[in-house]
């Protein structure tokens, strides 16, 4: 990589990516001190983030980044690239230019004529309260493909396949590839995923719900849907990942199955268990408000993947020490 290439270093707010910091930029500027850092996003931007700490710090940053700038990932959560144990190498790779860029498709979303920040894993259209039905009608490319009720649905990049969409009973799609994947949530008309080209327009309308009805954006953002309709689409405006080695399609299946330690789970488990089992594995011990926010799902999806597990003695119960009144969730030992 040419020394004038500029890095950007963007920690997450904890300690340990914070000292991850440090240590990146200590190593930056000793190994190569004719590369320009920074830490921020510009303006100018830089030709690189290293953006350090977990998946929600990872999607704030994307919806920021420049268009120009690659990101690299550090942490220890799904979509790290690397861990802070080994962020030292891979910036000396990536300084060598030893790395290649992926681009990852997105989604944007436009209600009325807002358009809004592209999502990187999936925009899920859900009641304003947990247990709410609502209907919508789904339009791909102006033609009427279903009219549904139940939970809601999901709207999901490839990369967001893994997520919420498995969670609801949707298909893995590989990372790479140009698609966007459509999830009802517990559809009451047994509306089944459908896989459609990333060129499609989606339109969801006709929503309606007693209790309202909310836009999530990546799990993270919360928006009170007033409109009846929305439409989805493919971004222009691709996330572009740094990315070492030649893996690119089997990659996903290295973090989802028990190389990582996590057994096979019983059968009869349901999508939104196992992901809600896999959360736990990961960040145990949770409330059930934080396990909601850091899921996304539902809350009645949640509690009934909290009440699977506990029936069949894959999680427990605790106090919380803090305080009394909450309730702890793990992971059996």
């Amino acid at each position: 990589m040419p020394a004038a290439v500029r890095i950007g270093i963007i920690p997450a707010g904890d300690s340990e990516a914070r000292k991850a910091a440090a240590t990146a930029t200590k190593f930056v500027r000793e190994r190569f001190p004719d590369t320009p850092l920074r830490s921020d996003l510009g303006p100018p931007p830089p030709d690189v983030a290293v953006v350090i700490g977990p998946d929600r710090h990872l999607l704030r940053v994307l919806r920021e980044t420049p268009r120009e700038t690659a990101v690299l990932a550090v942490g220890r959560s799904f979509h790290s690239e690397v861990s802070p144990n080994g962020m030292t190498d891979a910036l000396e790779r990536l300084l060598h230019g030893e790395h290649w860029i992926e681009d990852r498709l997105r989604l944007s979303v436009q209600i009325e004529e807002k358009s809004l920040a592209p999502a990187f894993n999936e925009i899920a259209l859900t009641a304003n309260r947990g247990g709410g039905f609502l209907r919508y009608s789904l339009e791909v490319d102006g033609e009427r493909v279903w009219r549904d009720g139940g939970d809601g649905v999901v709207i999901a990049t490839p990369t967001g396949s893994t997520g919420y969409g498995l969670s609801a009973g949707g298909p893995i799609v590989m990372e790479s590839a140009e698609a966007i994947v459509i999830v009802p949530i517990a559809s009451a008309e047994a509306q089944r995923p459908l896989v459609l080209s990333r060129n499609s327009i989606v339109r969801i309308g006709e929503i309606e719900s007693r209790l309202g009805r909310d836009l999530v954006i990546d799990g993270q953002d919360r928006i009170r849907l007033r409109a009846k309709n929305f439409l989805v689409q493919a971004s222009n405006q691709p996330a572009r990942l740094v990315r070492f080695g030649k893996a690119r399609y089997l990659r996903v299946f290295g973090k989802l199955r028990s190389k990582h330690g996590i057994p096979e789970l019983p059968a009869g488990i349901p999508p939104s268990a196992r992901f809600v089992y896999h959360i736990l594995r990961d960040q145990a011990p949770l409330t059930e408000r934080q396990l909601i926010a850091e899921s996304g799902l539902p809350e009645r999806t949640a509690r009934n993947a909290l009440a699977h597990l506990e029936a069949s003695g894959l999680i427990t119960k605790s106090r919380s020490l803090r305080d009394a009144r909450e309730v702890l969730f793990s992971v059996s030992s």
